[in-house]
């Protein structure tokens, strides 16, 4: 039934039936794998993996609570006055995963992405897991595609811990992506880092790679239009094409009580949902993440309903590129 040698269909499909002729729910708008014709604008892959999170997290059981919240948002956005269900979206299901082997997991998202990409011109939506997937998940996509890839992070953390300290984890797929030369550090601006979350080693080592460091200090300051706006000019002067990676961390305790690392200070969800907008619109993103989402620790799916609303800033802003 499925066409993925590295993809299983979801084991739950949240659709309650179209009540309301005149409204279109997210869970009426994205297909399935097997309802696809053509090549699909979207597509929508869980990673259902968190043993490799340095902390306890139960993200891998994101990807399943995203697609249930699919029932209660519409494809509408009132504020752009465009409908996502003139873009044809798909659940391509989740990458397998291994019960205990964290790097053969690795391997399988990796073999997932460049199996997907081959396949088709579409845009890769990731819905993680934890960070750990963004190494593999670029990887594949660089097999497939052969191009000079920049980096967009929005973290509250670098992500660039010695992998002799636990192996591959979430706290090191940037590191990972500049050791394995998958990616050229001075091709990596990371957006929204918080004190108290890092370290002045990890930092210097970033520098020193060539990563380009924006506090969530220093967005409140210069104002996320600005940042966003040099990130683009700086990355697109050299790189060929931009991957996007949300780490959900990135926004403020306050409005995200379901992730692994909370903390105080973070960027606010209007200013991610602005980002993810005009990423989506910029012709040279080819992929995304959302990552360290733990519904386990959630409060009324308040930080699942963050994440999705990430997705359909983006896919609003993806709209507006192929539709005009």
């Amino acid at each position: 039934m499925h066409g993925f040698s590295y993809l299983t269909t979801p084991p739950v499909r949240f659709a309650p039936g179209k009540g309301d002729p005149y409204v279109t729910r997210l869970s009426d708008w994205i297909q399935t794998e097997g309802e696809v014709t053509g090549n699909p604008d979207l597509m929508i892959i869980g990673v259902p993996l968190s043993k490799s999170s340095i902390s306890f997290s139960g993200a891998h059981s994101h990807p399943q609570q995203f697609r249930q919240l699919w029932t209660s948002f519409t494809t509408y956005n009132m504020d752009e006055d465009i409908d996502l269900a003139e873009l044809a979206a798909v659940d391509l299901g989740d990458v397998k995963m291994h019960i205990t082997d964290i790097p053969q997991c690795h391997r399988n998202i990796e073999e997932a992405l460049h199996e997907v990409t081959s396949r088709f011109s579409g845009l890769p939506v990731l819905v993680g897991g934890d960070h750990s997937i963004t190494y593999p998940a670029i990887c594949g996509i660089n097999r497939s595609r052969k191009q000079r890839v920049g980096l967009i992070q929005f973290d509250a953390h670098l992500d660039v811990r010695d992998t002799e300290y636990g192996g591959r984890s979430n706290g090191t797929p940037i590191r990972s992506l500049i050791e394995t030369q998958a990616l050229r550090g001075e091709d990596i601006v990371s957006i929204g880092l918080r004190s108290f979350a890092n370290s002045r080693e990890y930092r210097a080592y970033a520098e020193q790679q060539g990563v380009t460091i924006f506090t969530a200090q220093q967005v409140r300051q210069k104002g996320i239009q600005e940042v966003l706006e040099w990130t683009l000019n700086y990355l697109q002067a050299k790189c060929d094409v931009l991957y996007v990676t949300f780490d959900i961390d990135v926004l403020d305790q306050s409005l995200v009580p379901g992730v692994p690392a909370i903390g105080p200070a973070g960027l606010q969800a209007i200013d991610v949902f602005a980002c993810a907008y005009e990423l989506g619109k910029n012709q040279n993103v080819i992929g995304m993440d959302m990552v360290c989402v733990d519904p386990t620790k959630d409060l009324r799916d308040v930080t699942s309903r963050v994440a999705l609303h990430v997705f359909l800033h983006f896919a609003s802003g993806y709209y507006r590129r192929v539709k005009g």
